[in-house]
């Protein structure tokens, strides 16, 4: 693999932009589209919408000729993966499609962006800035990922409440989907083998749990912290139960529970995995794209938008290169870090292996507010 370039990623894109201009080709409308799929009603995605934008917006502002990009929504009443999926697939402005943010919807979708049930002819390119599943692992030649596994991330975990925490008993209350269910028997395995000893796991189910129940019994087990692979408004009904009763044990929650952030003067002990954090930004991309974000959106930006930032440049970048052509995108993008550079990317380098999995992406477990 040629030596990665330790250049700024805007002057790189500039100069892919100017080398391209002329190789792209005009779509039914004349633009380019990424299409952003999404459960439209499901709370915290703004920030995968203004992630995009900011792609889109940049991108255009350095382009020398060729058509525009967009970035194109799915439709604001649907929530089915499905038939999102199958809507930006029929769309022939959209030329990739940054989603799903969940395993589960992912899973659920990635035959229509392959197109299967017409051998692949009009099939497009998904990038998923945030399904962590590992069944996502090869899934098919069209789906790629920009963040890491859940056998990555949650065997981070395990080593951090060993090594950091020295926590050696643990409760684990996961979500009971695919993203829960993956987390939690990932954990688990790298927590025995490290001797750690999981005293509860148990499921729970969105919206349907009675959390002061939890709480009691995690009282009763007096566990050394409770791992949490669910969502952020899960955690904080969780935390909030447990709170009523004087449960204080830590609580260190997956990757998606980042939101958690906004809370941190309710529970200012509570960690979470992280695959992006703005405030602690290094790399000139990474700075670059916090002041830019923060500029236009007046907050900083979250792991959600910085990966989504991440896809959609991938995408723009591949279709200013090769132009509109599907297929050819889907190869652009298969050989970042083979046959091309591997790209700085704002939450970390990206390369992707032969399973479009992306190669050792950072995962770091950060307390809300520090």
């Amino acid at each position: 693999m040629p030596a990665l370039s330790r250049r700024p990623f805007v002057v790189l894109l500039a100069a892919l932009i100017a080398a391209a201009a002329c190789s792209g080709r005009a779509t039914s409308s004349g633009e380019i589209g990424i299409g952003v799929a999404l459960d439209p009603h499901r709370a915290g995605m703004q920030t995968v919408y203004n992630g995009v934008e900011l792609a889109v917006a940049q991108l255009n502002a350095q382009r020398n000729g060729g058509p525009a990009l967009k970035m194109i929504k799915g439709a604001p009443d649907v929530s089915d993966p499905i038939r999102i999926a199958d809507a930006l697939r029929e769309n022939p402005d959209v030329v990739g499609v940054v989603g799903h943010p969940e395993s589960g919807t992912t899973l659920d979708a990635i035959g229509e962006y392959a197109d299967t049930k017409n051998g692949g002819r009009n099939a497009v390119v998904a990038i998923s800035q945030t399904g962590t599943s590992p069944a996502l692992t090869g899934a098919n030649k069209w789906l790629f990922r920009v963040c890491p596994s859940d056998v990555q991330t949650s065997r981070t975990m395990a080593r951090y409440l060993l090594d950091s925490l020295h926590a050696l008993r643990a409760s684990v209350i996961y979500r009971n989907d695919a993203y829960g269910k993956d987390w939690a028997k990932s954990f688990t395995q790298a927590y025995h083998e490290g001797k750690g000893e999981v005293v509860q796991r148990d499921p729970y189910l969105q919206g349907m749990t009675p959390w002061d129940a939890y709480a009691a019994y995690v009282k009763k087990l007096k566990p050394d912290v409770i791992l949490f692979p669910g969502s952020t408004e899960d955690a904080v009904l969780a935390l909030r139960a447990m709170k009523a009763i004087g449960v204080s044990t830590p609580l260190v929650g997956g990757d998606a529970t980042a939101g958690l952030e906004a809370n941190a003067g309710e529970f200012p002990n509570v960690r979470y995995a992280a695959f992006f954090l703005a405030r602690s930004a290094t790399s000139p991309e990474a700075k670059a794209f916090v002041a830019a974000y923060t500029a236009a959106y007046k907050e900083p930006p979250d792991q959600r938008a910085a990966l989504s930032y991440d896809a959609a440049m991938l995408i723009g970048r591949a279709a200013i290169e090769v132009g509109p052509d599907r297929a050819k995108i889907r190869d652009y993008i298969e050989s970042i870090g083979n046959a091309r550079q591997a790209v700085n990317g704002v939450a970390g380098r990206i390369a992707f292996d032969a399973k479009h999995d992306a190669i050792d992406k950072p995962v770091v477990v950060v307390q809300v507010g520090k």
